[in-house]
């Protein structure tokens, strides 16, 4: 095993101990030390009480913030890095399953693991002395396997949070949860109604980012797509009865966000919401052929509340909505279509691409003897579209030679205004030379004069 916690932390650790005290360093950062895994966050268990820590780096020149106090925590600065000192502690009868009624602090290091999640997180390290492992996570460690300290019910019904967490761990680290640990969560899913919708967001989040294939089904499997998501298990099963789809509405979108590996989580929460619209839009032809108009739309729709519920930022919901809006937009080889393309996104290319990076995935989801010509209409576009960008080949409204005081000036009045500044700046779109006053104002006494 490599040590590759850095020497200032090595140092914070050291302070205690010459100071008469036990400490450890514990959670995620020996576990991520044991994978051989960079980490940024550091936390250290120890005897010491909290007013006892504080004095002791105070005196030593620390920056000290007394963030969780009253549950025995305590942070300090290392070179502007948070480093978070708990002391060993026993939580009592959590009263919501979330929080614990009351917090005694122990002498004992076992007891304080024994608190604890996951057996991978119940490991201490003293870099002099080594592991102090009294549940064998290093082993889970090395067998890829996410364990629970103790019996696993009891510990998601002390802390419902817990569930996402084992969960969240199995997409970012590639591990399996253990019988026990998977079937506490099928039974007791339902009390994640106690966590926040903030809390239940992060971890989803996070999972979401930890890439792992068929993570959508995973969720399924494990009861708690709903929790997340109400309704979104409705997908499963729902055939796609066009020859343009093989797989059912939830697999085609858990095989697309298995495409999105390396996207960024808008894309990702985009791919998740853009086709759930579908079975309220579908429709029949004569020939059983499923049709699915204004899809995007209701999808749009449902992904504003969906995130809405979970408390996402209006940015991110504004993207992501975005995104799905334009997820079936047709795109041509054509830098007059794309150029109506980047306009739908203000003109913004890295949004312009990643919505492209979205169809991508998607069409990869779909029947390939359908959109093999597609994706390769897709990646001509996107090589396309990054000329453009450093040609700068885009047009704005405000870019147009006439504005609405020269409508005003032709004649036009009210809502009319806007309708003929749309239209003209579409026809310009399709060839920028044309946007010259004296050009836009015989095409607009052509096409539009003529009908005051």
């Amino acid at each position: 095993m490599k040590n590759n916690i850095p020497p200032s932390m090595i140092k914070i650790l050291t302070i205690l101990k010459e100071a008469g005290y036990e400490a450890y360093f514990v959670g995620g950062c020996v576990r991520d030390m044991l994978m051989q895994r960079k980490t940024h966050d550091y936390d250290i268990t120890t005897n010491a009480l909290p007013q006892e820590t504080m004095q002791i780096f105070a005196a030593k020149g620390y920056q000290v913030i007394p963030t969780g106090i009253k549950h025995g925590t305590i942070t300090v600065l290392v070179n502007k890095e948070p480093v978070e000192i708990t002391t060993y502690r026993i939580e009592q009868t959590y009263h919501d399953h979330r929080h614990p009624s009351a917090i005694i602090f122990t002498k004992d290091l076992k007891e304080d693991l024994k608190r604890r999640d996951f057996t991978m997180n119940a490991i201490a390290y003293d870099p002099t002395y080594g592991l102090y492992d009294p549940f064998h996570g290093a082993q889970d460690i090395a067998q890829k396997r996410i364990r629970c300290v103790g019996d696993a019910t009891t510990r998601f019904q002390e802390d419902a949070l817990r569930m996402l967490r084992a969960l969240r761990f199995s997409c970012v680290l590639d591990f399996t949860l253990d019988k026990a640990c998977g079937k506490a969560i099928q039974q007791n899913h339902n009390l994640l109604h106690y966590v926040s919708k903030e809390r239940i967001r992060e971890e989803f989040n996070r999972l979401l980012m930890g890439e792992k294939a068929n993570t959508l089904q995973l969720l399924y499997d494990f009861h708690v797509l709903d929790e997340i998501l109400p309704g979104y298990s409705a997908l499963y099963g729902h055939e796609q009865k066009t020859p343009w789809h093989i797989y059912d509405v939830f697999q085609h979108t858990d095989i697309a966000l298995n495409h999105t590996k390396g996207y960024p989580l808008e894309s990702k929460l985009a791919i998740i919401f853009h086709d759930w619209g579908k079975p309220a839009c579908e429709s029949f032809d004569d020939n059983g052929i499923a049709h699915y108009k204004k899809h995007a739309y209701v999808s749009e729709q449902i992904a504003y509340e969906q995130m809405k519920a979970l408390k996402y930022d209006n940015k991110t919901i504004e993207t992501v909505c975005l995104f799905i809006r334009y997820h079936d937009y047709y795109v041509h080889e054509k830098r007059s279509t794309l150029r109506r393309f980047v306009a739908h996104f203000h003109n913004d290319f890295t949004l312009a691409k990643q919505a492209l990076d979205i169809q991508l995935a998607d069409d990869m989801a779909k029947n390939r003897t359908k959109s093999d010509e597609k994706i390769v209409i897709i990646k001509n576009c996107q090589r396309l579209l990054s000329i453009m960008e450093k040609e700068k080949d885009m047009l704005s409204m405000k870019d147009l030679a006439i504005n609405g005081h020269d409508l005003i000036q032709l004649g036009f009045q009210g809502k009319a205004i806007g309708d003929v500044l749309k239209a003209v700046y579409e026809w310009v779109l399709e060839e920028p030379s044309r946007n010259e006053k004296d050009i836009l104002e015989r095409y607009i006494e052509t096409e539009f004069l003529t009908r005051l």
